[in-house]
């Protein structure tokens, strides 16, 4: 399973409107937990989400970053679509404990089986989780630019299964929304992926067939079950 399908779950339980500023008098933990609850209250609040999206990825393997870009769905408690559109047509869906990635120029899908520690790593990462269960997992680190800028969650895991994928987790928080709007991480073996998200559309219908993909007879799926201890 890849991370860059889910860590960016977290931008997706949000809720696009103004919220009310945090009380000036607060600083340091009072502050960071107090910026965490509203956030969280926010995530509670949405139903659906839609947005457009840019995926930028940087690795040891790649002379320059690569850039994609496309849409990006969220139904609740925990469906997740990504519809990329550039440079190549790709489609990963993530419901009902499945994961499955499509591409159509080469004919070929895998569907992953997730299990049960895997998952419940996942719902850390991915929308199902809100964002003060997170603090079981990881340590979060508070950045307040000033009225000007955007608040910033820097979580780094503490806990040995999530610490073997992820080294760090970055959320920039709209200030005046409160909801996080941009996301980057980076992985164990120092490779980094970020996601901006634009035109954020919140709590309006989404079909269940979004959430549903059903391929051509002449698309090769491979079947894959990431288990426990992978």
């Amino acid at each position: 399973m890849r991370w860059a399908a889910l860590v960016c779950g977290i931008v997706a339980a949000t809720l696009a409107v103004a919220q009310e500023p945090l009380p000036p008098d607060l600083h340091g933990a009072q502050k960071l937990n107090a910026l965490i609850q509203r956030v969280t209250q926010v995530q509670a609040g949405t139903a659906t989400l839609q947005a457009r999206f840019e995926q930028r990825k940087t690795s040891r393997l790649l002379a320059e970053p690569s850039v994609s870009r496309g849409r990006f769905y969220f139904k609740a408690p925990d469906s997740v679509r990504w519809e990329y559109e550039q440079p190549e047509p790709m489609t990963v869906l993530l419901a009902e404990g499945m994961a499955l990635t499509y591409r159509p120029a080469e004919k070929r899908a895998e569907r992953v089986e997730v299990g049960r520690t895997q998952r419940r790593v996942f719902r850390f990462i991915g929308a199902a989780e809100p964002l003060d269960r997170l603090k079981q997992h990881f340590s979060f680190t508070f950045r307040d630019p000033g009225p000007k800028g955007n608040y910033t969650l820097l979580l780094q895991p503490t806990t040995h299964m999530i610490k073997k994928r992820l080294k760090k987790v970055e959320l920039e928080i709209d200030r005046d929304r409160m909801m996080p709007i941009a996301v980057s991480y980076e992985e164990a073996d120092g490779d980094t992926t970020a996601y901006r998200f634009t035109d954020i559309v919140m709590n309006q219908p989404l079909d269940d067939s979004l959430f549903r993909l059903v391929l051509p007879p002449d698309v090769q799926v491979v079947e894959l079950k990431i288990g426990s201890n992978d």
